[in-house]
């Protein structure tokens, strides 16, 4: 079902591209490279995380040496630059000049996933341990929330063209930390419920907040307990609570826990009966209060909007089209996003595109590891009551951070896109949306689909144009005929009309209700491919080295053979096809692995390989082993072929064919001077002798095999068996001439 055009296209439009950058010191930083304006131009950057290290970073540029106009990329961790055999080793490979083709993929409905039953059931467990608690928790009471005051501000802020992330609430930090450890605790308290087991709840209370976001900040580096955490709505409705999380959990995410849509909010950490205390550290110190009501937003969006749901054909790609909520500093976001297909048949990892001034990290401001997902934000039907956030599909538990470049449309340096990868599933019914390296021409129509200032989902329908584009390799300019963007649209995904394919991400522009002629600017899908190409296609399979050249032995060798990037499902595997000159499998070798099967998130495997001595003198041996029939992976560009050469190293003094070893041992049934080719002088030589040659087998060191007084060589001449006494030929007469 997956569709791939193939041509020669370069990915960027240098005139000159090479990977010499002699002129940087392999000791230069990334912040003395940034700051080298006098030498250097630098043309973009980027980060990408290690395909070998989960937590690993690196920041990749492309700059140009203003003297000469090289153009050179290289890489850092942190402030270290890395060499080629590092980048290798974490699994990076090279962006610059890459042939990159045109890729396409179809959208693509999610698997159904089973129901959350268990999760259900642990909402309801919470509940039924408040309703044992014998004394109410404590509450904390926070300052009115300034709404008023927050709205005004953002009044009387510039409008950027970046469309921007949509403010939806203030981060705030309590006057007093809460601070838990083990049974100590600063506030709230602990109660032991009839089952014995151990509760610690506190209420906190935003006054003129619509929603409450907590976070819990864990005090050990390392966090392992059995307590379970809960955050629950005053009006303790299943679907706004939300847990349960273990305090590992919580750190991944940021301390940040899920939204509940409430001011007032109660924070509970239950021990079972059979579990200890210990392990329990972590304090309170910020919580978000939500100012904007989801339903005013309806009237915030502009009126030139389309709903999404009008338009049928639209429907499905409109599932895969995400809200994304965001801690920022000071406030909390909005912003869009798309659930992104992969081209792998085998897999359906929950990737997600959005815009890099959305999600910029992995962690603290706008990282990854606080983000929630809202779906299906939008009307049951044309023009209907949309549902409110509260009660949405919510994926929670963050996401992480793969690649992402900044940049914009105003002084270029990238096209400003992120890619994320979902921790837990997206809900049954969202659809996995397709995509397509295609660069479109001017006049093509194009379609997208976003949260205008955080609202439900609408619908703009415009057309590529070049009124001023000042970046056009980074980014498509678009003009609206139906439809406009708006803060909070920031992300979403701009697809060709025809196929519903996506080409890029909104980083913004000037188009609004009230400018309708104005352009708007999508950072292109094509550069975002080219940094992202390992996570949204298969692993691409290669042997480690091409050749291996032994002698002959008894023994065992492991041929490695790597994956671009982890693999990822179990049964991912290639057959070896093997081809030999002079060698025979089973008696020369045996393949042990066949065929090479890679664990699910593994790089590499072995292919188990034994030889086997032999004492003859022979010529070489090759083996020729090469990939087929690959399943859930593919083949790389390069080194699909390992041949190995057996080296004969018996030796073969007189030159007969036979080993020192197997003459003087008798191999093959006889004995025979290794330094005579004709060891009995029989007109035969040893090798012809033991090997048959003439249809006998005879021996090498006797002239008369048989003993039957006619030597080996006279009987295969005239016809007799040289090892049958009784086969003795005739002698022919012979004439004697008389002398005279």
């Amino acid at each position: 079902m997956h569709n791939k055009m193939i041509f020669t296209a370069f990915f960027l439009s240098f005139n000159l591209i090479s990977m010499a950058f002699s002129e940087v010191s392999t000791s230069i930083t990334y912040s003395s490279l940034m700051g080298t304006s006098d030498k250097f131009t630098i043309l973009q950057t980027w980060t990408e995380r290690s395909q070998k290290g989960t937590d690993i970073f690196l920041k990749g540029v492309i700059f140009e040496n203003i003297q000469t106009g090289e153009v050179s990329e290289v890489y850092f961790q942190n402030e270290q630059i890395l060499s080629d055999e590092q980048i290798e080793t974490m699994g990076i490979k090279k962006k610059l000049g890459r042939t990159i083709g045109e890729v396409s993929t179809p959208s693509e409905p999610a698997i159904t996933i089973t129901p959350l039953e268990k999760f259900s059931r642990r909402k309801e467990e919470v509940l039924q341990l408040l309703n044992k608690a014998t004394t109410l928790p404590v509450p904390i009471t926070l300052p009115p929330l300034p709404k008023k005051k927050l709205l005004e501000e953002e009044k009387e802020a510039a409008v950027a063209l970046e469309k921007g992330v949509y403010r939806i609430g203030i981060v705030q930090s309590l006057s007093k930390s809460v601070e838990v450890t083990g049974l100590t605790s600063s506030e709230g308290f602990w109660q032991v419920l009839p089952d014995a087991s151990l509760l610690w709840m506190v209420d906190i209370y935003y006054p003129q907040s619509l929603g409450v976001r907590v976070r819990i900040e864990p005090l050990l580096d390392d966090p392992v307990s059995d307590a379970l955490f809960w955050v629950v709505n005053d009006k303790k409705t299943i679907e706004d609570t939300w847990g349960p999380f273990y305090l590992g959990e919580i750190k991944r995410m940021d301390g940040w826990l899920p939204t509940c849509f409430t001011n007032r909010i109660t924070v509970v950490c239950w021990v079972p009966s059979d579990k200890s205390v210990e392990g329990i550290a972590f304090k309170i110190n910020e919580v978000i209060g939500i100012y904007k009501d989801p339903m005013s937003l309806l009237a915030k969006a502009g009126s030139c909007n389309l709903d999404v749901t009008c338009y049928s054909d639209w429907y499905d790609t409109s599932k895969g089209i995400t809200g994304l909520g965001i801690v920022g500093t000071p406030y909390a976001l909005f912003c869009t996003g798309t659930l992104l297909n992969d081209n792998d048949p085998c897999s359906q990892i929950p990737y997600v595109l959005t815009a890099n001034h959305c999600v910029n990290s992995q962690t603290g401001t706008r990282g990854g590891d606080s983000v929630e997902f809202y779906w299906f934000y939008q009307t049951p039907s044309c023009n209907g009551t949309p549902p409110s956030l509260s009660t949405l599909p919510r994926t929670t538990g963050g996401a992480d951070y793969l690649a992402g470049m900044g940049g914009n449309a105003s002084y270029g340096g990238g096209n400003d896109f992120t890619l994320l990868r979902m921790r837990n599933n997206p809900p049954t019914g969202a659809v996995y949306v397709g995509w397509t390296t295609t660069v479109p021409s001017v006049g093509t129509a194009v379609t997208d689909i976003h949260h205008p200032s955080g609202s439900y989902k609408r619908i703009s329908f415009g057309a590529k144009t070049n009124i001023n584009n000042r970046f056009p390799n980074f980014f498509h300019e678009v003009q609206w005929s139906q439809g406009t963007t708006e803060p909070g649209s920031s992300g979403s995904p701009l697809m060709l009309t025809s196929t519903q394919q996506i080409i890029g991400q909104l980083w913004g522009g000037g188009a609004s209700c009230n400018t309708p002629d104005e352009p708007d600017y999508f950072g292109r899908f094509d550069v975002t491919y080219n940094l992202t190409q390992q996570y949204l296609e298969q692993p691409k399979v290669r042997f480690h080295q091409q050749t291996l050249t032994i002698t002959e032995s008894n023994t065992t060798q492991q041929i490695l053979v790597l994956l671009s990037s982890p693999a990822r499902v179990s049964g991912s595997e290639v057959e070896l096809e093997i081809e030999t000159n002079n060698a025979q499998q089973g008696t020369d070798f045996t393949i042990s692995t066949n065929p090479v099967s890679f664990a699910q998130n593994a790089t590499q495997a072995n292919i188990t390989i034994t030889f086997f001595d032999n004492t003859h003198t022979e010529s070489d041996k090759t083996i020729r082993i090469t990939f087929r029939n690959p399943q859930c992976i593919r083949f790389d560009t390069t080194n699909q072929i390992f041949e190995i050469t057996i080296l004969d190293d018996d030796i073969d003094t007189d030159g007969d064919g036979l080993s020192d070893y197997d003459e003087i041992n008798g191999v093959f049934g006889y004995t025979s001077n290794p330094n005579k080719t004709d060891t009995d002088n029989d007109g035969i030589s040893d090798y012809d002798e033991v090997s048959g040659t003439y249809g006998f087998i005879t021996n090498p060191g006797h002239r008369d095999t048989d003993s039957d007084r006619v030597s080996d060589w006279f009987e295969i001449r005239y016809g007799t068996d040289p090892t049958d006494p009784y086969d003795a030929p005739s002698l022919p007469s012979i004439s004697i001439p008389w002398f005279k």
